[in-house]
């Protein structure tokens, strides 16, 4: 597929390399399906895409910008679960992080006795800011979905990472 993408315009390219999962290939694409996306105010992942004089359209795009408050924005590596601490009146501030287990612990103060819960092996999550799935020819015996990627357009991760 990669091959065949490189006789189409970019924005074509974008269509058939997101729905290949962007193979090595691919990387010029995803750059620039990154950078329209990374502009003020942010463009579509592409254009249109003109194939054998008409424009190619048999495709079902789902895109969208996450909200940092949003747990679709947050990643935890395998084996660990994400954990918001909400915003409340205390003056604790917001907080997302990543944590393999959970324990209860009891304490003691002033003569009565306290439980707390202590997250252990804490780590940041990665941080995403737009997820994208497309479906080329949908509702077709040859439909192809992609992987459904969240990415962080301002480093470029990417999960399910690309193979690059």
């Amino acid at each position: 597929m990669p091959t065949a993408a490189t006789a189409y315009d970019m924005d074509c390219k974008v269509i058939l390399c997101l729905a290949g999962g962007f193979p090595p290939a691919c990387s010029d694409a995803f750059a620039y399906m990154v950078s329209r996306l990374s502009k003020v105010p942010p463009l579509p992942p592409f254009g249109y895409c003109e194939m054998a004089g008409g424009v190619y359209s048999n495709v079902d795009v789902s895109a969208r910008f996450l909200g940092r408050h949003e747990s679709a924005s947050y990643i935890c590596p395998e084996g660990k679960r994400l954990m918001h601490i909400h915003d409340d009146d205390s003056g604790i501030p917001e907080e997302w992080f990543c944590y393999t287990r959970e324990e209860t612990r009891y304490y003691r103060e002033d003569g009565d006795w306290y439980e707390e819960t202590v997250y252990l092996d804490k780590s940041e999550p990665d941080r995403v800011s737009y997820e994208i799935r497309i479906i080329v020819e949908p509702g077709t015996a040859q439909a192809y979905s992609s992987p459904h990627y969240r990415i962080n357009l301002r480093t470029g991760f990417v999960d399910p990472p690309l193979e690059w």
